[in-house]
């Protein structure tokens, strides 16, 4: 019988050698992602590539020793990356389950690469049904992660397409060119190309399922942290109008009830009696401070200029520090929770200036800036420590300037810390905030 002769040579064996190091890279990365992530795709492109892996070296045998069972096993092979390829294709696109009944499939490409070879003694119809099939799968793998990149809009998903496309093209070549001993051993260095691309491709995807993932689980704690500020506040509120409500008003009767005995006792009663009265007195306005403190009434009551400005004012004459307000008489609108965070941005900001600065001035400034307002606080005390590092703080139980970051990060805002001649803070939130806010 005349067999189709497969010209060789050291040359192309290397080349060959050197594409099956690289494919036994790619099928181990894919295998080792299956294990990281548990996707069944991965597996199967790890047996994919495995599969071509052993069809290199069959081809690399055959070069070898010129035995006709090798280059059936080639085409064999063939078939069966094809198959896999396919296979790890519907599960990524479709997330299809195995059906034994998909199972006889398995057996067309050693059966029909034996009926070609051994029977019909053709190579091309060998060879050429084996490649056709690998190629087309191969270009419609690439089509479906051209789909997802644009659907997805992931890069990984773009550079695989492009890789998988080209080395689908290459793939048809093989029968008529490579297998005749033309242009080699460039054909196995274009194929090494096309590898390098598609393991670029699959790490590119996973680097975008775990930005995605990450963006998911971003957005998930943001939520978590506006739903806990919310429920914070809602407890400050209760309790701010149970001490009003409820405390000073019993305190406010005591008071009465006091002054009447005070009306009818003698002078050494009366005395101890008006002691009394002025404890309570003390009592009220610790409870009116303290109710302002969990709610402010100003801000609900005047807004939030007015709010501000009674703050810092009370906070100047209440530790004997100069203050300096400068705001406009009306800001851009803000939602009830920026609002909101700003006030509690300045009461932190003025409680850190008392606790931490020594500063002898404190300037405060409100304006309208970049379709928000921003907030600034800046004293000339000493200042921020220069190693100073927010997660550092927030490990160590200093939560007030990591509570002001999330308060007003959750709001679509910024901090930033200023560090030059004292300490200063700029807080900026956007006049439109997320509706979950």
């Amino acid at each position: 019988m005349q067999r189709f002769a497969i010209p060789s040579g050291v040359t192309e064996v290397h080349a060959a050698l050197l594409q099956a190091a690289i494919t036994l890279g790619l099928a181990l990365l894919c295998a080792a992602l299956y294990r990281r992530y548990g996707k069944p795709y991965f597996a199967w492109w790890s047996v994919a590539w495995g599969l071509y892996l052993l069809r290199l070296a069959a081809i690399v045998s055959f070069l070898g020793t010129r035995s006709w069972d090798w280059l059936y096993w080639h085409q064999v092979l063939t078939g069966w990356t094809g198959l896999a390829l396919l296979w790890a294709t519907l599960l990524f696109s479709r997330q299809l389950a195995w059906r034994w009944r998909y199972a006889p499939v398995l057996l067309f490409p050693p059966l029909w690469s034996y009926v070609a070879i051994y029977r019909l003694d053709n190579f091309m119809l060998a060879s050429g049904p084996a490649v056709l099939f690998l190629s087309a799968v191969t270009l419609g793998t690439a089509w479906v992660f051209f789909t997802h990149g644009r659907r997805a809009g992931s890069g990984g998903a773009r550079l695989l397409a492009v890789g998988l496309l080209l080395w689908g093209l290459h793939h048809l070549d093989y029968p008529f060119l490579r297998a005749r001993g033309a242009w080699n051993p460039w054909g196995y260095y274009l194929d090494i190309l096309f590898i390098l691309a598609v393991g670029g491709g699959i790490l590119g995807l996973v680097l975008d399922d775990l930005r995605r993932g990450l963006a998911a689980r971003t957005a998930d704690l943001e939520r978590l942290s506006r739903r806990m500020v919310q429920q914070h506040e809602e407890e400050r509120r209760r309790l701010s109008l149970e001490l009003h409500d409820e405390t000073a008003q019993v305190f406010t009767a005591m008071k009465l009830q006091l002054g009447l005995l005070r009306e009818r006792a003698g002078p050494e009663d009366a005395a101890r009696l008006d002691r009394v009265l002025q404890l309570i007195d003390d009592g009220i306005v610790g409870i009116r401070s303290l109710t302002d403190d969990l709610r402010p009434s100003l801000l609900d009551d005047l807004g939030l200029v007015p709010a501000l400005r009674s703050l810092a004012l009370e906070f100047g004459a209440r530790v004997d520090l100069e203050v300096d307000f400068q705001a406009p008489d009306t800001l851009q609108p803000l939602s009830d929770a920026a609002e909101l965070a700003l006030f509690r941005v300045l009461q932190e900001a003025l409680a850190n200036v008392a606790q931490h600065a020594a500063a002898r001035h404190v300037a405060v400034r409100c304006s309208a800036e970049d379709g928000g307002v921003r907030l600034v606080v800046r004293d000339d005390g000493r200042g921020f420590p220069s190693d100073l590092d927010l997660e550092r703080l927030e490990g160590d139980g200093h939560l007030g300037l990591v509570g002001m970051r999330e308060r007003i990060t959750s709001l679509g805002g910024t901090v930033t810390l200023a560090r030059d001649g004292g300490a200063g803070v700029a807080i900026w939130v956007p006049a439109s905030t997320p509706a979950s806010a």
